[in-house]
């Protein structure tokens, strides 16, 4: 595994004594940076006779698949989780990302996407070919979700009234997660007795706190920080939303569904095809607060409704959201890939793939 030191990747897979190879990965384009992570892929790539180099999210795609050009393995695999196209870049930015992606996925021998929304994107916007791309669902260990907590010290852990149902989300406090809406929905509200409860950190942190003032939401609205104990959290929730712009294919919603919670999430990305619309959650407009409003209002009415969606969800995460379906998947693909080219995980093969000329390391 190769990733950044310090950070809680790296921490977690070095506690489990799993082989880490630090590289410097930054997430903005860094041509110092960059060159260095690649030089030391490189270097591993070539001394290791890795076989196969699966690359995860763009970044970690752009440097892993320069790198394996150049050290020429065998056989290379590409999983995107979210949308490349950011909505706030301007066109001539998609455009240069579109082309240099397309131009990486001539040597790559398959693109993974965590839905079919997301393979569709591809297909669209960088024009790859069908074949070339395989859909496999995010898992998660659902077993981590079901367990009983006490609520009312968990309640007073988040400093959450003990009165009034709890309605959160989980998210970085990023553009892309639309927690904004998330508040101007609570702001609907008010006339209920409902606590929101916002869990994440990151840069809009300060601007999210200053909209909650200016919404006269402060006492409704309690903001968590970034928490660890999730599993703890989720069980004293009654809805869980999650107000996304753009999205892969989140694992939050699968977290929620395993703790038993109805969800209310935007329409995007793969996350209709995570919810089974009205019977383990709803699924509304994006940038729509009204809409949300109005969904979260129609469930805080019918209880019964609320556990039923709940009981629904656990058993739709086991059947077909696992961790094990996940890694069996792609460990299928592997073995494809490898009996495509005639190849075993004993070493490398006779005949490399043909590479750009310039790129020999």
């Amino acid at each position: 595994m190769a990733c950044p030191p310090n950070s809680p990747l790296f921490e977690e897979l070095a506690n489990q004594g799993i082989k880490t190879l630090p590289i410097s990965l930054s997430g903005e384009l860094s041509p110092t940076r960059d060159y260095a992570a690649i030089h030391t892929l490189v270097k591993y790539l070539h001394q290791s006779g890795t076989t196969i180099l699966h690359a995860h999210s763009s970044k970690g795609a752009l440097v892993g698949r320069i790198a394996a050009m150049i050290a020429r393995t065998p056989v290379v695999i590409f999983t995107a989780h979210n949308s490349i196209f950011y909505e706030e870049w301007p066109e001539w930015k998609k455009k240069l990302f579109a082309s240099v992606e397309r131009f990486l996925a001539r040597f790559t021998d398959r693109i993974i996407t965590v839905s079919d929304a997301l393979k569709q994107e591809l297909m669209e916007k960088e024009g790859i070919p069908a074949p070339q791309i395989s859909i496999i669902y995010n898992g998660i260990e659902v077993e981590n979700f079901a367990a009983q907590v006490d609520a009312v010290a968990t309640r007073r852990g988040l400093a959450i009234p003990e009165l009034g149902p709890v309605i959160g989300t989980i998210a970085r406090l990023a553009p892309q997660k639309g927690v904004s809406y998330f508040l101007k929905a609570a702001s609907l509200l008010k006339e209920y007795q409902v606590n929101f409860l916002v869990v994440g950190d990151g840069p809009l942190k300060e601007a999210l706190e200053q909209e909650v003032a200016e919404l006269s939401l402060q006492k409704r609205v309690i903001f968590a920080g970034k928490r660890e104990n999730i599993a703890e959290i989720l069980s004293i929730m009654d809805i869980f939303v999650l107000p996304s712009v753009t999205e892969g294919l989140p694992l939050s919603i699968l977290e929620a569904m395993a703790a038993g919670k109805p969800v209310v999430a935007t329409r995007v990305g793969g996350v209709p095809e995570a919810i089974l619309e009205g019977k383990t959650g709803l699924v509304v407009a994006p940038k729509d607060p009204e809409a949300l409003a109005v969904a979260l209002a129609g469930m805080l009415s019918e209880r019964d409704k609320l556990n039923r969606m709940g009981a629904n969800g656990q058993k739709h995460v086991a059947e077909k959201f696992t961790i094990k379906h996940m890694a069996d998947k792609t460990m299928e693909l592997y073995a494809h890939l490898l009996a495509e080219k005639n190849l075993d995980t004993n070493g490398p093969p006779d005949q490399p793939k043909d590479i750009p000329g310039g790129m020999e390391g």
